[in-house]
This record gives structure tokens, C-alpha cells and sequence, in this order.
């Protein structure tokens, strides 16, 4: 299927509107204090830590750096 130069113009501005978008909510983020920062991450963690990748199996940090040095990632 060709692509118009029209449709090319159309999602290039809308690249740089998201582009522009996104810079300026990181640049409102960075301006908050610390303890703001933090307490939105954690409210976001307790919000979806039910829907999170993490399995009944998961045996933690533990596991994860054993399975780290098995692999040769990790030396002691």
C-alpha cells in the first residue's frame, strides 16, 4: 500500500506534537519535589500492583541474583 506525502506530513506533525508533549510533562514531573514524585509512584505502584508480571513462583530478589551469578552475571 503507498503512503501520500499527505499522510507522511500529517504523522510527521503529529511525531513532533507527541514528541513536544511528552518532553513537557517530563519537564512538570522533574519539577516537583521529591516527596511528590515519590508519593505519585507509589499511589501508580499501589494501583496496578495486582496487574503486575509477577508470578506465585516468583522467589524474589534472591533467586534472581542466583540465577544471575549461574549465568555468569553477577561475580561475588
Amino acid at each position: 500500500m503507498a503512503v501520500s506525502n499527505r499522510d507522511r506530513t500529517y504523522f510527521a506533525q503529529l511525531g513532533a506534537f507527541k514528541t513536544s508533549s511528552h518532553a513537557e510533562v517530563a519537564s512538570d514531573h522533574q519539577a516537583l519535589p521529591l516527596a511528590e514524585r515519590l508519593a505519585r509512584s507509589w499511589a501508580l505502584f499501589e494501583t496496578f500492583r495486582e496487574t503486575t508480571t509477577a508470578t506465585l513462583d516468583d522467589a524474589g530478589p534472591l533467586a534472581f541474583y542466583k540465577r544471575a551469578r549461574a549465568l555468569g552475571l553477577v561475580r561475588r
